[in-house]
C-alpha cells in the first residue's frame, strides 16, 4: 500500500464513474481498478450508464449504480456527484461526460470536498470537458505533457501506467488453432481511424502474395465495414480474418493465436491491448507514436507514423527471421512485467492517500 497509506486504518469509500457502454481501454481500466481496490478491502461503487458491458467483468464485491449521464447539461448527475463528494472519500471519474458533470458539481462545493475528485485521462481528450478538473491521473507521460500544455487550470498531475491481470497470458490456448506453415500477423482494436487498420491492410497487401502469412483483425467498430471493403479492393480478402468482437475472456486466447502483432496507431494514450499482446510474448511492429513508445520501450520495431512501406518491410523481415521474432518476443514478455494490475492499484491508492492526508 505504500508509506502514505499508514495513516488510514479503515477502508476507503470510492466511486469510479464512467459514461461508456462499450468495451475499450478506459472501460478495462475501470474494471481493473474497481476489482483491485475491492480485493484490497475498500468499499467500491462503479457508476455507469444503463446496459454498460463492463458490469459483467466486475467482481461481486463491487457495487454498481446506474446513473443518468443524459447529456452535457442535465442537472441530475451533477447532483449525484455533489452528494458523493460529501459521503465518499474518493470520486474518480473517467472520460468526458463524467468529467464534465462531476466538474460542475465540484465548483459549488468547498475546496476540501473538491480535493476528493480525481479524473483519469486515457487519451488526448479535448479540454472543454475537463475544465472543472484540477487533479488528473494520466496513463502516460505523453498524456501528462498534453494535459499540462492544454489544460493550464489543472493543479496536480500524476502518471500511472495501465495495468492488466496477466495470470492467463501464458497458459491460454489459441482461440484459432495454429497451423505449421502460416504465420499470423494481427491486431485487436476497435475499428476507428486512429487505430490504423487501413495502413495495416495496405502494408499486408504488399507481402501476402509471396509469403505464407495471414492477417487476423479482432474487434468491431464504426469502420469495420469500410475495412472489409478495403480488403476486397486490395484483393486480399481471402487472407484476412475479421473475427468480430472478442469477449474479455477470449482476449489472451486471441493473442496466443498470433505470431506477430502490428500496431499502426496514430494516437494512443497507453494501449492496454498492446500490454495484453506483449504479456503473451509477441514481437511488436508499429508506429512510433508516443504512447506506443512508452509501452514497449526497446522491445519492438517502430517506424514513423504513416510509413506503410517501412511497415511492410519490417513485417517481411520478421516473417523470414524466426530468431528475431523470438528475441523480440522475449523482450516483450519481460517488459510486460512492469504493467500489472497490482502495480496500478497500489500507485492509484497512494495518490488517494497523499491528497487525503493533506487536508
Amino acid at each position: 500500500m505504500g508509506e502514505s497509506g499508514k495513516a488510514f486504518d479503515k477502508p476507503l469509500k470510492i466511486v469510479q464513474a464512467i459514461d461508456a457502454g462499450g468495451w475499450g481501454g478506459a472501460e478495462k481500466v475501470v474494471v481493473m481498478l474497481a476489482n483491485g481496490l475491492a480485493k484490497a478491502g475498500h468499499d467500491v461503487e462503479v457508476w455507469v450508464r444503463k446496459n454498460s458491458v463492463l458490469c459483467q467483468e466486475l467482481v461481486s464485491e463491487v457495487k454498481v449504480r446506474v446513473v443518468p449521464f443524459l447529456n452535457d447539461y442535465e442537472p441530475f448527475t451533477p447532483m449525484l456527484f455533489a452528494k458523493a463528494l460529501k459521503t465518499h472519500d474518493i470520486v474518480h471519474v473517467h472520460l468526458g461526460r463524467a468529467a464534465l458533470l462531476s466538474g460542475y458539481a465540484a465548483r459549488f462545493l468547498p475546496e476540501s470536498l473538491g480535493k476528493k475528485l480525481f479524473c483519469h485521462m486515457h487519451l488526448y481528450h479535448k479540454p472543454k470537458h475537463y475544465k472543472g478538473q484540477k487533479q488528473i491521473i494520466c496513463v502516460s507521460k505523453a498524456v501528462e505533457d498534453y494535459v499540462r500544455s492544454a489544460m493550464p487550470w489543472v493543479e496536480r498531475t500524476w502518471v500511472v501506467y495501465n495495468g492488466i491481470d496477466m495470470k492467463d497470458a501464458q497458459a491460454s490456448l489459441p482461440l484459432i488453432p495454429k497451423g505449421d506453415h502460416v504465420l499470423r500477423i494481427g491486431l485487436l482494436a476497435t475499428f476507428k481511424a486512429q487505430k490504423g487498420h487501413a495502413d495495416l491492410l495496405k502494408a499486408f497487401a504488399k507481402i501476402c502474395d509471396r509469403l505464407p502469412v495471414e492477417l487476423v483483425l479482432g474487434g468491431d467498430g464504426p469502420l469495420l465495414a469500410e475495412m472489409k471493403k478495403l480488403a476486397g479492393e486490395l484483393g486480399i480478402s481471402g487472407k484476412v480474418n475479421f473475427t468480430g468482437f472478442i469477449p474479455p475472456d477470449k482476449v489472451f486466447p486471441f493473442w496466443r493465436s498470433l505470431d506477430i502483432v502490428c500496431v499502426p496507431s496514430n494516437s494512443e494514450g497507453f494501449p492496454l491491448s498492446l500490454l495484453e499482446a506483449i504479456a503473451c510474448g509477441l514481437p511488436v511492429v508499429g508506429y512510433a507514436e508516443p504512447g506506443i513508445k512508452e509501452a514497449i520501450g526497446d522491445g519492438g520495431i517502430l517506424l514513423p507514423v504513416g510509413d506503410i512501406g517501412g511497415l511492410s518491410k519490417v513485417l517481411e523481415t520478421l516473417v523470414e527471421n524466426e530468431g528475431l521474432r523470438k528475441r523480440l518476443g522475449t523482450s516483450s514478455r519481460e517488459r510486460s512485467k512492469m504493467f500489472t494490475q497490482e502495480n496500478m492499484v497500489v500507485e492509484v491508492l497512494n495518490i488517494y492517500y497523499l491528497i487525503l492526508s493533506s487536508h
